[in-house]
């Protein structure tokens, strides 16, 4: 089968090759992609400089597809369901954290697209407990942005505690940021949505999606506005990595304010302690997703409170995977999904 494999480490180094097809274990499942997200993580391996891996991997954890085989082992399940996987390949099930429900911070864990192969590729080898049907009314392409839903899911509803009378700042409008922008409105709060004047397609997107505020970074009375707004933020969600978001943010928060980090930055980030210690600011980060909001996002998606379709703004075929990353690294468009079923 073709595959996009990251062989060696160092920038760059990935490669469309031809490997052989992967054998399900006993409670495994085989999975023939349908279609595959690039997602910043994918970005970071491919520039060798803020994720770990361990190569030659092949890529790509936002997947969906459709079962072809079932280990022996494996009940519930048929050939040909249409599922989406979660990504988690392995996790010790023994330590404090995969103990207390957070098996997203085992120290042994391992996911598919970094520790084991991916889901660039026409087939993909999963556990079969990670497996959820797709619901009738989701495509295979939407389906794909199940996980980075599920990252939002988590750091909205387990890290902050939201009131239908806050005013909420989210700083990047990206693809986790436009869907994290729709789970904050879920609890009927007022979001503004800042972006640099580059990001103009995606505001617009944001403005559609229910942003009651969009304003560009760069202008100098963004801050005065944003403290304006309905009173100011209560709690503010940094969905871009950037570190001078990170410090607007942390700026822009009032006193008692809840700081949520959810984009990895690829640099370290200083913080003003001083301020956080006066303003009694509350910092937290979320990372990754947990199995009990994947069944929430899942039940999400299904009821259609969430718009998929509109942060995919690129499709591609494998072969054209140098210009989806490209245009993902520049800037362009929102969402970039491979579409396996197009062909090489």
């Amino acid at each position: 089968m073709f595959a996009l494999q990251k062989y060696a480490v160092g920038e760059g180094n990935v490669r469309l090759t031809e490997v052989e097809r992967p054998k399900p274990g006993s409670k495994d499942a085989l999975i023939k992609v349908k279609a595959c997200g690039i997602c910043g993580t994918d970005i970071h391996i491919y520039k060798d400089d803020a994720f770990p891996f361990k190569p030659p991997v092949i890529l790509g954890h936002e997947a969906s597809g459709v079962i072809e085989e079932l280990g022996a082992d494996v009940d519930g399940l048929s050939i040909g369901d249409p599922v989406i996987s979660e990504t988690y390949y392995y996790t010790c099930g023994e330590c404090v954290y995969c103990k207390t429900g957070r098996a997203n911070l085992c120290e042994a864990r391992y996911s598919i697209g970094s520790g084991a192969d991916g889901a660039m590729a026409e087939y993909v080898k999963v556990p079969a407990k990670n497996l959820h049907l797709i619901p009738k009314n989701i495509s295979f392409v939407e389906a794909a942005l199940t996980e980075p839903l599920t990252c939002c899911v988590h750091a909205v509803f387990e890290k902050a505690t939201l009131k239908p009378s806050d005013t909420v700042l989210l700083s990047g409008p990206g693809a986790i940021g436009l869907l994290c922008l729709q789970v904050v409105k879920l609890f009927g709060c007022r979001v503004v949505v800042t972006g640099t004047k580059k990001d103009e397609e995606r505001l617009e997107i944001a403005r559609e999606l229910g942003a009651d505020l969009t304003l560009y970074a760069e202008d100098s009375d963004t801050l005065r506005r944003v403290r304006e707004f309905h009173g100011g933020p209560a709690t503010a969600f940094e969905c871009s990595g950037a570190v001078p978001a990170t410090e607007f943010c942390l700026e822009t928060l009032p006193k008692g304010g809840r700081y949520v980090q959810i984009g990895l930055p690829a640099a370290p980030t200083p913080v003003d302690l001083n301020s956080v210690a006066l303003k009694e600011l509350t910092i937290t980060g979320a990372f990754a997703t947990k199995p009990i909001w994947w069944l929430k996002t899942i039940d999400l998606m299904s009821e259609g409170k969430i718009n998929l379709k509109r942060a995919i703004t690129d499709i591609y075929k494998l072969s054209d995977w140098e210009k989806g990353f490209q245009d993902h690294i520049s800037g362009k468009g929102v969402k970039h999904v491979f579409d396996i079923e197009l062909g090489l």
